[in-house]
């Protein structure tokens, strides 16, 4: 796998989740509108983080690091496998969301202990705001 190809594979994965997310805000706004708040909340992060990605993408920003070494050997395939979601339901738009944002946890946990400096930086960053949009996920289902 290429760099570019990466990042275009982590972009349209976060558009993907941005996407769900503003399905679920749809969803929340007739079936449970004490939610929208919270699925607003997770599309605007997982559009700042495609942002993010996009930023590296145009800036080639990852273009002399290590991890151009390793994209054949890391498996990042399975983390770009998920199909594009058609949940029926508020209840399964969040059990998709927490698989999809597990992956991004741990695509992000693994670029981040790749590649040096600030980079390592933002990857383990995103890994984090990954597990909280997780937490917040289980707190809807809780919700529901």
């Amino acid at each position: 796998m290429k760099i570019k190809d990466l990042l275009k594979n982590i972009i349209h994965q976060e558009n993907e989740l941005y996407n769900l997310y503003k399905l679920g805000e749809t969803f929340a706004t007739y079936e449970n509108p004490s939610l929208v708040d919270h699925f607003q909340w997770l599309a605007s992060e997982e559009l700042r983080h495609r942002h993010t990605i996009e930023r590296f993408l145009e800036g080639n920003a990852l273009e002399r690091t290590a991890i151009i070494d390793y994209l054949d050997v890391l498996s990042l395939e399975p983390y770009f496998q998920d199909t594009r979601a058609e949940p029926k339901t508020l209840e399964n738009l969040v059990l998709e969301a927490l698989i999809r944002e597990k992956h991004s946890y741990e695509l992000y946990k693994k670029l981040s202990e790749i590649v040096e400096g600030g980079l390592r930086d933002i990857f383990q960053m995103m890994s984090q705001e990954e597990l909280r949009h997780g937490y917040r996920l289980k707190i809807i289902f809780l919700k529901l």
